[in-house]
This record gives structure tokens, sequence and C-alpha cells, in this order.
């Protein structure tokens, strides 16, 4: 209901009712509501291009799109605005196999290099030293938990690939992208993480009981790994050849315990079938396909005959390998890809998703692969295709949404659209698939479909789903966050088709749950003042802003300057917030623009006189404002074109040196001194030059600040907030720390860190911590206090080095360990006190000789009361002086 007492020319409210589910499958109602602001005085119409909603205290999906006529009889018709496509999804819903293309040049984009640079092959020794090196550090992990702390999200998951049963039939092991490998009931509860220490995600499982249970994964770029002690190794079997850059199919043969079928690939030229009879850790090679497009199929329930598909050709094999069985061909007209998978019904029933070229084709057999028939033309396709086990006419497929048919492939129809996952994220699938896996238990077949915002289960092949990765299952994939400067545990982040999220104030121990309160991709979050009071953040259609530190109450989505184009899409410009006022930010393009709210809900910007495309069609990548210096400003194009202003931007000129290559999605990493406004660090691309420059005299000139960082692609770098001018860089291959004295980087993850990749880093001074986002592990904190004042005694405790004062975990719930120590006898106490300053436990106090020492403060006060999540001093007071320890803790 809207009233206009001045005729239309203010809008003083509107009111509607929102059906909300929640996570748990309860159902809320809130009141949306846009806050009054005053319109000009005019007669003619005024189209309202912002969108402002508040829900309940939480942002709406709903984004209303109206237009004013002011006239004396006001209507203002309210719409529902579409929820943002997944991002693959901007342009129209039939835009698959051009973005799925576009997707490819990205990958090839986003790692630039040299002519003859494989970057994979870069990024596959990376990951196999820091995989030698987690082995080595098994026993450590002690210290290491001391160091680094997982945040989440607990609830909201991300890409899922596929799933495998134990042996036993009441586990389920999952694979996600650079998430790993995770365990958990059939249900998803008891979810835990087994491939920490294995690079590169799962995209393929499989879990033999020979001579233990053994886990084998397909990573990325083909590599295969298995594990016998629960994932706290992972090794690599022999017999197969190490140039595989596609791991096709693994499957289980239930004839055996320990039999395995392996399909690999070499990239068109050659594929190869291969058997393990040891559960993963030897293999031996039971068929060449040439360069032929090839998959493979075996029963789910009995295994036994192994069906591959080479091209056209359909084989069979009845006694593991040793003969081959030539049955029917596929009339298709040719097959640029091959996706084959069957049902156990019939004898059995195989369905095959044959690529002719222009576009994907169904085809089934009735007679177990000698005879074929075409049944369907498939458009929404991620090679992604499934069968039942006892409804041989029930098959489904996956790409953009989930298809499913029960009429053996003749027609098909969608299990949800996309959008309505936001309205029931516990019954409606979520957008993408990458995977489906059928299995048999006890209770009979469940499948499985995993999506780009988690694992969903389904009872009745397909016909209705639950989501049974909303609690713990931390595949996260994180672009950026920012840390509110007024609470350290107030975490916004934007995440890889997750959308925009916040913290809601619930967590389980140091794991927190977030609330989506947009879907789609967001990165560049930025934000003038540091806190959320106003949240600038961009999607690849345009800049999103939240407003409200405690309550997300705004939601605003600004269009991009008009003619800003860019070579790829989709393309995420770089954004960042200033310190002259929460109400402005600077966009990335060919021109820098300064963005500005004008009144209420109205923004306006500017287009600066610098042209940086230089005649050659170049855009700004990253732009920065020192803060030791407004005045100086630095920025850099995507041609690697560093650029420098000592004048706040008046004039720009062009370094004489180069900066590292742009990636493609994100933009370039740059990070400028807090101490010294004239040094300034830029990243990007490292595989063919150096991934991090410097200027030391203001951008004039630029050196490589690269010493014994590994090539890889650097995505984020962040000085930390102790004034000591330390360097943490995100990166393909890890985290890592540049030393202030020598300039020497160096790898800080251990074995309590995800071996992942890591995309955002941000310094939490409040916390003293440094956080990283990952995509695929979640958000994950590093102690630097605690990682420089930690050495390991014996393999065992930590102990103090340095600082005089710690605490661990931190951030902590419900308790904390704080260690003191002691230079000398003293009289000493050590007092908790909250932000405000005033006291809230004393921990110890007394008279004391030198040593170390250690309390537990469980989070309550010296009435026995619970305090509330927030930050928390700890005083160390001795006669020779005092330490203090900000501490966390997050309810």
């Amino acid at each position: 209901m809207f009233q206009t007492p001045d005729n239309g020319r203010s809008v003083i409210g509107l009111f509607a009712r929102e059906r909300l589910h929640s996570a748990s499958g309860g159902t809320r109602y809130g009141i949306i509501t846009i806050e009054p602001f005053d319109l000009p005085r005019t007669d003619a119409p005024l189209e309202l291009n912002e969108k402002e909603i508040l829900l309940n205290g939480k942002l709406s999906r709903l984004v209303l799109v109206a237009t004013l006529l002011l006239v004396p009889a006001l209507f203002l018709v309210g719409t529902r605005r579409p929820v943002p496509a997944p991002t693959e999804h901007l342009l129209d819903e039939d835009a698959e196999e051009r973005n799925k293309d576009g997707r490819k040049e990205w990958i090839e984009s986003m790692h630039r290099t040299a002519p003859g640079v494989d970057w994979r092959s870069v990024e596959r020794e990376n990951g196999r030293r820091l995989q030698e090196r987690r082995n080595r550090e098994v026993g450590q992990s002690k210290t290491a938990a001391s160091q680094w702390i997982e945040l989440g999200s607990r609830n909201l998951a991300g890409r899922m690939h596929c799933v495998a049963l134990s042996p036993s039939a009441d586990s389920l092991y999952a694979g996600s992208s650079r998430g790993g490998v995770w365990k958990g009931d059939l249900n998803g509860l008891g979810w835990r993480p087994l491939s920490d220490n294995l690079f590169g995600g799962s995209h393929g499982l499989a879990v033999a009981d020979y001579p233990v249970e053994t886990v084998t994964s397909i990573t990325d770029n083909g590599l295969i790994h298995y594990t016998t002690d629960g994932g706290a190794t992972w090794l690599r079997p022999t017999g197969i050849y190490p140039e595989a850059t596609e791991g096709k199919r693994i499957v289980r043969d239930l004839a055996a315990p320990g039999r395995v079928y392996l399909l690999l690939r070499n990239g068109t030229t050659s594929a190869k079938v291969y058997r393990s009879d040891d559960g993963g850790a030897t293999y031996t090679r039971i068929m060449r396909l040439g360069p032929e497009i090839s998959d493979m199929w075996i029963d789910r329930v009995t295994g036994g005959d192994l069906f591959v598909q080479k091209g056209l050709q359909t084989f069979r094999t009845t006694d593991q390998g040793a003969s081959w069985d030539t049955l029917g061909v596929i009339p298709a007209s040719g097959a640029a890809g091959m996706v084959l998978t069957g049902s156990e019904a019939g004898s059995p029933t195989l369905y095959a998703a044959v690529d002719v070229g222009s576009t994907w084709e169904l085809y089934r057999s009735v007679d177990a692969g000698s005879t074929w028939m075409f049944r369907y033309t498939i458009t929404d396709f991620w090679e992604t295709l499934d069968a039942s086990i006892t409804d041989a006419n029930t098959v489904l497929f996956g790409g953009v949404e989930c298809w499913r048919s029960i009429d053996g492939g003749a027609t098909f129809a969608k299990v949800n659209g996309w959008g309505e996952y936001y309205g029931d994220p516990l019954h409606k699938l979520h957008a993408d698939l990458p995977g489906m896996n059928t299995v048999w238990t006890a209770g009979g077949e469940i499948l499985y479909i995993a999506t780009d915002g988690g694992l969903f289960r389904s009872d009745d092949r397909g016909g209705t789903v639950t989501n049974i990765s909303l609690s713990a299952l931390g595949v996260s994939q994180y672009y950026s966050t920012l840390t509110s400067a007024a609470d350290p545990a107030r975490v916004a982040a934007g995440a890889q088709d997750q959308g925009f999220q916040v913290t809601n104030g619930t967590s389980g121990g140091t794991l927190l749950d977030f609330d989506q309160l947009i879907s789609g991709d967001y990165g560049h979050l930025t934000s003038g003042d540091g806190t959320h009071g106003t949240v600038y953040s961009v999607y690849p259609d345009f800049i999103l802003v939240t407003k409200g530190e405690t309550d997300h109450h705004y939601v605003t989505q600004i269009d991009f300057p008009p003619g800003e184009t860019y070579p790829y899409a989709p393309w995420l410009p770089f954004i960042r917030g200033t310190y002259e006022s929460n109400d402005v930010f600077y966009f990335c393009g060919t021109h820098l623009y300064r963005y500005r709210r004008t009144y209420g809900a109205n923004w306006t910007y500017d287009q600066l006189p610098q042209s940086f495309s230089g005649g050659t069609g170049a855009f700004l990548t990253a732009f920065t404002i020192s803060p030791a210096d407004n005045m100086k400003r630095y920025a850099v194009t995507n041609n690697g074109a560093p650029w420098y202003t000592a004048d706040a931007g008046s004039t720009w000129t062009k370094s004489t040196g180069t900066a590292p290559d742009y990636q493609y999605l994100y933009g370039t990493a740059i990070a400028p001194s807090p101490l010294d406004p004239d040094v300034v660090y830029i990243g990007g691309s490292g595989y063919s030059n150096p991934g991090v420059v410097k200027s030391t005299d203001g951008g004039v000139t630029w050196s490589d600040a690269s010493d014994s960082l590994p090539a890889t692609m650097v995505y984020d770098l962040a000085f930390e907030g102790t004034g000591t001018g330390a360097l943490y860089a995100a990166t393909d291959a890890g985290p890592y720390r540049r030393d202030p004295a020598d300039g020497v980087w160096s790898y800080i993850g251990n074995a309590a860190a995800p071996l992942t990749t890591y995309w955002s880093v941000e310094a939490v001074n409040a916390a003293g911590v440094i956080r990283f986002g990952t995509y695929g592990r979640g958000i994950w904190d590093y102690d630097y206090a605690v990682a420089t004042g930690v050495a390991s005694a014996g393999g065992g405790e930590p102990v103090i080095a340095a600082p005089r004062l710690m605490n661990f975990p931190n951030p902590f719930n419900p308790s904390t360990k704080v260690r003191y120590r002691l230079d000398e006898e003293t009289r000493f106490s050590l007092v908790v006190y909250d932000a405000s300053g005033r006291k809230v436990r004393t921990l110890a106090s007394g008279r004391a000789n030198a040593g170390d020492y250690e309390t537990t403060w469980d989070g309550r006060s010296d009435g026995g009361n619970d305090v509330a999540s927030g930050v928390y001093l700890a005083l160390l007071e001795t006669d020779a002086g005092a330490s203090t320890r900000r501490m966390t803790l997050i309810r």
C-alpha cells in the first residue's frame, strides 16, 4: 500500500508480505518496506531506477522496478524482478553453449602465459610439492591448529561434483570443486573433510574395500590420488600414465572388493581404460581407446560386465578386460563428446549423450548396447547424465537446471526452475549441475544431485529433492570478503553462485552461519570506512550497495557506466571505496568513474578526464588510494601498465615499468603500504613473469617482488595490520607471506589449513588475524601472533617463543586457552575487558616465578554470566610492563 498525501511527490512507504523458507523447512513472514525519500518537484514522469528493500531486517530477493507518473491519482506498480541469473547465463536462458565456450576461454585467459608455458603443468607441480610437504607435516596438526581457524560458511555450500558409497553402503563420500572429499551419513549429517591435504578438488570418486577402505579421487587436470588412512595422506597410484589431462570416469566393480576401473584421457590424442585389483593403489591397462571420445558404465548393484563407449561404437567385457565384445553403433553423425550411463532394469538399458557438433543428442539401447535409437535433442547440458536403477524409463540430465524423463527419454521436464531455489533452498535444486549419481543401499536407490549450491538427495528418482548440505559442508567458493572494522565477527562475502552473503549472528563453534541476501556472483567488496555501514560489491551486470552495520536493510543496484564494455563476459570490474565518504566509490573502466550519492536513493557519477585505453581498448583492472597519503593513488590496466598520481587524480602519469597480467574474471591485485605513501605492490599472473612487483618511489618505477613465490596466479594482496610491513598473498598455490626484512615469500599453509585456491585476503586488525577467502573451502583466519609465537615442542603442544601473551583458538566459542610468559618473578594480573573498557573477568593474579603459563577463559564474566559475542581485550600487567591481546568471541 502506498500513501502519497502530496500527489505522489514523496513516497511514504510500501508494504507487502513475503513467504520465506528457512533452512530447516519452516516458514516465516516479513514486512518489505521502502524507506521514505523525497522526489524532486517536477511535472515530468520520473523513473525510479534504484531498488531499496528491507525484509524483516534482512535483504529480500525482491527488487522493485517502478515508474511514477506524477498525476493526482498516483499508482506505483511494483513487480518482482527476476533473481539474478548464475553468472554463466547473464545473457539469456539459451546461452549455455556459448557461455560454456566462454568459460573455457576464461580459464585460458585468466592464466595468461607466454607461448609454450603450460600453466596447468605449473600448477600441477605446485600442488605436488605442497602435497609432499603436507604428508611430512601430518604429525604437526596440534601446532598448526592454533594458527589457522575455519570460519565457514557453515550453512551455505558451493560447487559439488560427485558421490560414492562406502563399501558398507552406510556412509557417503562426496567430491567438491577445490573443496575436496567429504564424508557424512546418507542424509548429509556429520560432514567432515578428508582431503584438506589434497590439492585440486574432487571430480570423481570410488571407494573400495581391499585391503582396507581405500578412497580414490580424480582431482583437477586428470590427477589420481588415493588414501588408506582417512585422508591424512594422499598418494599417487602406479601403472597409469602421468600425462593424463582428464579423469573421465572412475567406477567400483561390486563383484570384487578391490576392483576399480579408471578411464583417463590425454587431451585429444589418446585415452585408456585401467583396472585395479588392490583398491586403487596399482593399475593395469586393459583397453586403448586412441583419440576417440569415450566413456564407461558398470552395474551399480552387482558389478560385473563393464561397458565402454569408444566414439559411436559400444564394447563390453565380461572378464575384466581380458577380451572385448563388439556391440552396436550409435547412429549419430559424429561424436565430439560422449557421456554414457545406464539402468540396471532391462538387459540393461543404456543411455548415451552424443555431441554431434552443434548440439547434444540422447540415444537409448534397450538390449545392452546391441542397437541404439535416437530419443531427444538436449539443449541445456553440462555433460551430466544419470538413470534410475529400478526404472529403465527414468533418465535425467543436467545443465543450468535438472531435466527428468519418465518415458525413456522421449520427453523431459524441469525438476524445478533455478530461481525457485531462493524461495525454498531445502526442497529446490540450486542452479548448475556438475554431477549426478544414483547409488544402491539397503533401503533402495538414492539419487544424489551435485549443484553449484551444494548436494541434494532424492528418494523418488528425482521427483522431489532435499538439500543435505545446509550444515557443516564447508565448500563455499568465495571471491571476496569484507570484515567490519566495528566487529571482526561480522563478515560480508561475495561467492561463486551463492550470492552476496553476511553473517547472521549464529554459529557452531567457530563456524559462522551466513544469510544469502541476493543470488549471483559478487566480488570486490569494499567500504569507505571499513564498516558495514555501506558496502559496495559488483555483479557482472551491476553494482550492489548494501547498508546497515547490524542489519543489512538496504539493497541498491546501480548500472555500470554506459559504453563500458569488456573483451570477455562475465567480468567483475574493480571498484574501491574511498576515505572521503561512505557515499562515494570508484569504478574502473577505460576511465575512472567517481560514483556518489546525491540524495535519498539517487546516484550519479563523474567520468574523470584521464583515458587509460591508450587507443588499444585497455581498461583499468585495479585502483587504490594510499592510506598514508590520500592524494597519492595508483592504478593498473589489463595490459600490465601501471599509472600513478600525486594530486588525487587531477593528473595521471603512466609508469615506465610493467605489472603482471590481470586475471580474466577478477582483475589485478593491488596493495598500498599503510605506512609509506610511496610504496605499493601489484600482483597477477606469475607464470611467465614476476607474479608480484613493487614500487618504492610513488609508482614511477617498478621492480620484481616475487622472491621465492612460486609461478602462480596472485589473486589478492594485503598488508598485516601491525605496521610491520608484512605482506600476504592469496594465490592459486595457496597462502603466502612476504617477510619485510628480506623480501622473501614463504608458504604459510600447514596441516590445519586446506590445500586449495586462496582467492582473497584482508587484514582484520581487531582480531589480530589475516582473513583468507578460498575458492572451495570457505573462509579461514591465519593468526599471525600465534604463527610467529609458536614453536614445536617435540611435535606436540605449542609453546610460547613470543609474544608474551596469546590465545587460541581465536575467534573462539565457547572457550579459549590464554597463554602468557613472565620473564622474571613478578606480581602480575591477567584481566579481560570488553570493547568499552569495562572489566569482564580476572583470569589470574598474584605473584609468580618466571615461566610459561596457561589458563582458560570460558566466555563468562566474574559473576558467572555468559558474555555476548564481540571483541575482548586480555591485559597482562607485570612489574615490568603490560601486554595486550584481542580475543574474538563468536556465540
